[in-house]
């Protein structure tokens, strides 16, 4: 699956990243995810106001494009901030197999995820998981699996304490948690698989940080993370009541060998462009200008797009 994707991103990045050449993909998470929706509407946006044509890239998981975005094979990906720390140094999902290359290019929008259960499911704290069937494994999104036993474990837990169901990722944890085979499985509200979900059963979800202990935990296991608190909405069904769920910012990456020139205009047309992001998708109601430079130890920007910040004196030193 790497080399494929590989194969597949040079042939649609060519050898140059201007437009001429053949478009500059983004890699991303699957179709019908939050992250491809982001990394559509970025494209869209990049395509629409630059020189530049781009493209959304869905595959498995990022242990396939992270990789690639670190050899240079594409030009872009979209993950959360730790992700990118933990691709830097070798750590987390990423642990002994570094991509120092990994840079990042812009802070996208805040981002929460957290346990989605069945609405009439008697599982309302972390603490009702145990002995229980639930998704396990993740071995094409490690990051997820990464993210749960973050949780877990600020909770005194572990995933021994489930009933562990191994899946592949979040898509097929879903598909089990709407046919009964799980109890629950962990996703970010809004998402279109929440949505496809909810099509066939009623869900809800519940708060996986209870207290300043397992928040600071879950903060030291996921660097630049915190509490990200959602309120019910008309919008969010699936939040029936306050929440407090894993909070982080959703970057746009690159790699350190990416055109000085090409991040700088792409960064630039992203942060000139707010109506038209959220006119491609509406999450990007959240995004805010100047929070893209937003730093994150153990993260590094690249240079096109500090540039630009610091052009614009949204970076601090």
């Amino acid at each position: 699956m790497r080399l494929f994707l590989a194969a597949a991103a040079i042939a649609l990045c060519g050898t140059n990243a201007l437009a001429q050449n053949g478009p500059v993909a983004i890699g991303t998470l699957p179709q019908g995810s939050l992250g491809y929706s982001i990394a559509a509407a970025v494209a869209q946006v990049a395509t629409a106001k630059t020189e530049i044509d781009v493209r959304a890239v869905g595959q498995g998981g990022s242990s396939v494009y992270i990789p690639a975005l670190n050899q240079g094979a594409i030009d872009f990906a979209t993950s959360n901030i730790f992700e990118a720390v933990f691709a830097t140094q070798g750590s987390g999902n990423f642990d002994g197999s570094a991509n120092p290359n990994i840079r990042v290019a812009a802070m996208l929008q805040p981002f929460e995820v957290g346990m989605m259960v069945a609405a009439d499911s008697d599982i309302h704290a972390l603490s009702d998981l145990k002995g229980k069937p639930f998704p396990v494994g993740y071995i094409r999104q490690r990051l997820v699996g990464v993210m749960q036993e973050a949780v877990l474990e600020a909770a005194g837990l572990s995933v021994d304490d489930v009933d562990g169901v191994p899946v592949p990722n979040f898509v097929e944890g879903a598909k089990l948690l709407a046919q009964g085979t799980v109890v629950g499985v962990m996703l970010a509200p809004g998402s279109g698989v929440v949505k496809q979900t909810m099509s066939q059963l009623p869900v809800r979800f519940i708060s996986v940080i209870d207290g300043d202990d397992a928040a600071a935990a879950v903060a030291k296991s996921l660097p630049g993370s915190y509490v990200g608190r959602v309120e019910p909405s008309d919008r969010l069904p699936e939040i029936t009541e306050p929440v407090d769920l894993i909070g982080y910012q959703y970057a746009l990456l690159t790699h350190a060998d990416a055109d000085e020139d090409m991040v700088y205009a792409l960064v630039k047309a992203l942060h000139e462009n707010k109506a038209a992001l959220i006119e491609s998708h509406g999450s990007f109601r959240r995004f805010d200008p100047a929070a893209m430079a937003t730093q994150v130890d153990g993260a590094t920007f690249h240079g096109g797009a500090e540039r630009f910040y610091r052009e614009t004196g949204i970076w601090s030193e």
